[in-house]
């Protein structure tokens, strides 16, 4: 396991549980128009439409699609994860969109045979991912489609007016939420490394989004509460305190405020889905 997984579906089922299975996806519709569920929320997908899909969704399926996946660790871009080293290639993924909405391009006729060449090269080289120099190859490859990919979205309807410093700031915020949910719990917190003020952050999202910043940082941290709940047998005690939580009460009251009943409830509707080695 290098950190990326390449597959192509025809006429199949498909599905992803981002909750058992956390990497940041691409999709990429090579059928037909199709109808796929997004968090249980239904889409028509038209062809050669590409979702870029985060860690923040549940889950995504269809009951009968041809689709280009690629579904990959931030780690695989650089072995030193930073938003310096990696921010560029991941700008659609933790930018506007990735709160409200799937961010997605549509390709047209010349972008499509761009994108079916970087495919191609792709595929070669992924079937020798256990060659450094196929590994390295493959990595550059990622890299320009992801580019390519955010210059497109650049310029179709799917870009919603914003400013670049915003932008920027959004795409940054979320990012350090992603790396630091655990331990950084408040707005300020997040300000002081991207040496901003809180109430510059707030009114960010307050113009842009229908969610506040601090909900983002909970949402997250709720994520991580229910994953460990549903797809591990870790005492909650030890939930909270990964969470940095005072105590066990602390936690139980955050995660019925989000979830409208209690972690100990939560694990038992969930109880058939637990395995114990199970870590994210």
């Amino acid at each position: 396991m290098v950190g990326i997984n390449i597959s192509t579906i025809r006429d199949s089922k498909f599905s992803i549980d981002f909750e058992s299975n956390p990497m940041l996806t691409i999709f990429w519709n090579i059928g037909t128009p199709t109808e796929i569920s997004i968090d249980s929320e239904k889409k028509t997908i038209q062809t050669n439409c590409i979702l870029f899909f985060t860690e923040y969704y549940t889950s995504v399926e269809s009951q009968n699609t041809s689709a280009r996946i690629i579904q990959f660790d931030k780690d695989f871009l650089s072995p030193i994860s930073t938003l310096n080293t990696i921010g560029d290639f991941l700008a659609l993924f933790y930018g506007y969109h990735s709160v409200n909405q799937v961010p997605k391009i549509t390709l047209n006729e010349t972008e499509t045979d761009m994108f079916n060449s970087i495919w191609n090269n792709m595929a070669d080289e992924y079937a020798n991912i256990k060659n450094p120099i196929s590994e390295a190859l493959l990595r550059n490859s990622l890299s320009r489609m992801l580019l390519l990919s955010q210059e497109i979205h650049m310029m179709t309807e799917f870009d919603l007016p914003i400013g670049f410093n915003e932008l920027k700031t959004i795409r940054e915020f979320q990012y350090l939420v992603n790396n630091n949910f655990m331990e950084l719990t408040k707005v300020s917190d997040y300000a002081q490394i991207m040496k901003i003020s809180a109430k510059k952050i707030s009114e960010i999202f307050g113009c842009c989004y229908n969610k506040k910043a601090s909900e983002i940082i909970a949402e997250r941290r709720n994520l991580y509460a229910k994953r460990q709940l549903k797809f591990t047998d870790e005492l909650i005690k030890n939930i909270a305190y990964d969470l940095n939580f005072s105590d066990s009460q602390a936690f139980s009251h955050f995660f019925k405020k989000q979830n409208g009943l209690t972690p100990e409830k939560y694990r038992m509707q969930h109880a058939s889905t637990i395995y114990s080695n199970e870590r994210i």
